[in-house]
């Protein structure tokens, strides 16, 4: 006969353990502040998908933070599990990259369940090749978190994670960034999510809906800056990043609503084909969107900030091609005029910006820019063939070792994958490099391609000092600098240089590319960086 208390005891047991197992399947919970209307937080499912990017061969993540070497220690045995290789072959097969895994990831539930929260949009199945791809990338993601007990991890990651949080919410100085881009469109959103991921390269701004018919906007952003071995995102940064990646949830829309009249100013996009693709931007649609959310981003920085940061914005925007840009800021000052004293929304002004692109198309305006090389760093990258040029003379044979290393890591991590070229400085002194974009890496007197255009350059490193503005002799200091290739004024280099070789080793792992060059010690110790004054000849 059944004892109806040992009956209840058993069953009192089931229940804890129901209970014990569901509270573990909630420990996998975001680690999240609000600020105002702005909800940031380091979100499990974005780890989850850098974890497999770092193991995989996705170039853009960052392999070389703290954080992402941790992350490659502990699931280094999982690297052959179906959501790695299948990463690869999305990548390769269907470009499946940039925003498109990252807006995937929040279309599921946290894990370990990942279960789909909606239907995948158009964009998603469009994005990774149709037919059941997503289903089955999702189902392995799941398995991956599973077999690897990602939610241990997880969970001995939470007080790190706070640290970014506190350091990043400390940062941002009081500003309400939310109010003043709303305030700007005359218009707002259901909720705005900066998601912090410190593994990533730059940012991401997906519009999510939910089973309510909401739709809930993102930024899904690295880290930028170091203090006391912590990253964390930099107010600075986070500003420019809100205003551009929660920009594109206003705009992109329009661009879609007007998609007839926009396809009818491709001829626009031709003479700028090259770049534009080198920046992920590869078609019309989304150049159009890129030059309207970088002129209003340029407008709020007059606005809120101050003319010496707009102008530098600017100037930084029109390096990188974006050619139509000046006019575009033209007519968005109409446009506040317009919002202040008839009460108008951007919406519904947003043709107006298309019959300025309609006027440039009509002039053939690109004709009237000048193509030669003007910088900054980005606008060497973006060029379609790229050579990268590694040191071969430095008496120090273990330091030419490891800036030989550093270089081909590079390579094969951000360059090998675009179809670049490695070379070695003999070698590219004897090759044709007039249609490359040029990265070379060395100091002056170990790279012999350097060294042989080095009077040609703005800067002179000799007797251990770096003249640039002024004079540097910290033996520790790193220069980066970009500067037109000197066989080609169209076509850019840039240098990674320092006074020794063993300093060049991670010489990437700093914030770079908006500007012409930057001196540095290490990622969160910026010395000094900026823009040549260029004429005939650059200079400082």
């Amino acid at each position: 006969m059944i004892n109806p208390k040992r009956m209840l005891s058993k069953i009192a047991s089931l229940i804890l353990v129901l209970s014990l197992n569901q509270g573990l399947i909630k420990a996998v919970q975001p680690v999240e502040r609000s600020v105002g209307r702005l909800h940031i937080s380091i979100d499990p499912r974005i780890e989850l998908l850098s974890t497999i990017q770092l193991l995989s061969n996705y170039p853009v993540v960052n392999r070389d933070l703290p954080y992402s070497k941790d992350v490659l220690t502990c699931f280094e045995g999982f690297s052959s599990l179906e959501a790695v290789t299948l990463t690869n072959s999305l990548l390769q097969n269907h470009g499946f990259s940039y925003d498109a895994p990252v807006t995937f990831m929040f279309y599921l539930s946290q894990p370990p369940e990942l279960e789909p929260k909606i239907m995948f949009s158009d964009y998603l199945l469009k994005r990774s090749g149709e037919g059941n791809n997503l289903e089955q990338y999702r189902k392995s993601i799941k398995v991956f978190a599973e077999t690897s007990n990602f939610k241990d991890f997880w969970n001995s990651k939470v007080p790190f994670y706070n640290k970014i949080l506190d350091m990043t919410i400390a940062d941002m100085g009081g500003k309400d960034l939310i109010k003043a881009m709303e305030d700007y469109f005359n218009e707002t959103q259901d909720s705005y999510n900066i998601v912090i991921a410190p593994a990533f390269r730059g940012g991401y701004g997906p519009k999510i809906p939910d089973t309510d018919g909401k739709e809930h906007i993102y930024a899904c952003l690295s880290t930028t800056n170091m203090k006391d071995d912590n990253p964390y995102l930099s107010g600075e940064n986070l500003l420019n990043y809100v205003w551009h990646e929660f920009g594109h949830s206003f705009v992109n829309p329009l661009t879609e609503k007007y998609a007839k009249k926009v396809t009818s100013l491709n001829q626009l996009y031709e003479p700028i084909r090259n770049a534009m693709s080198m920046q992920a931007y590869g078609n019309w649609e989304t150049c159009v969107n890129e030059h309207i959310i970088r002129a209003i981003h340029i407008r709020l920085m007059e606005l809120h900030i101050g003319s010496q940061q707009s102008k530098a914005l600017l100037e930084s925007d029109l390096k990188s091609r974006f050619i139509y840009i000046e006019q575009l800021i033209e007519k968005l000052k109409e446009f506040e005029n317009q919002r202040d004293r008839n009460k108008i929304t951007f919406s519904q002004y947003y043709p107006e910006l298309l019959n300025v692109l309609d006027s440039l198309q009509k002039i053939e305006y690109w004709k009237q820019v000048s193509t030669n090389f003007s910088g900054p760093l980005n606008a060497v990258s973006i060029e379609t063939k790229i050579a990268v040029i590694f040191p071969t003379q430095d008496p120090d044979t273990e330091a030419l070792k490891i800036v030989q290393e550093y270089t081909q890591m590079i390579f094969s991590r951000l360059f090998e994958p675009r179809g670049s070229i490695l070379l070695a400085d003999t070698t590219a002194l004897q090759t044709d490099l007039s249609e490359f974009g040029i990265v070379a890496y060395g100091t002056i007197e170990s790279n012999l391609f350097l060294k042989q255009h080095a009077p040609t350059f703005p800067f002179k490193i000799e007797n251990q000092t770096i003249y640039a503005d002024k004079e540097y002799t910290d033996k520790d200091i790193k220069f980066i600098s970009c500067i037109p290739n000197p066989y080609n004024p169209e076509k850019g280099m840039s240098i990674y240089t320092a006074l020794s070789n063993q300093a060049i080793d991670g010489i990437n792992n700093v914030f770079h590319g908006g500007e012409d060059y930057i001196l540095f010690l290490n990622r969160e110790t910026v010395i000094n960086k900026g823009f040549y004054n260029k004429g005939e000849k650059w200079t400082f």
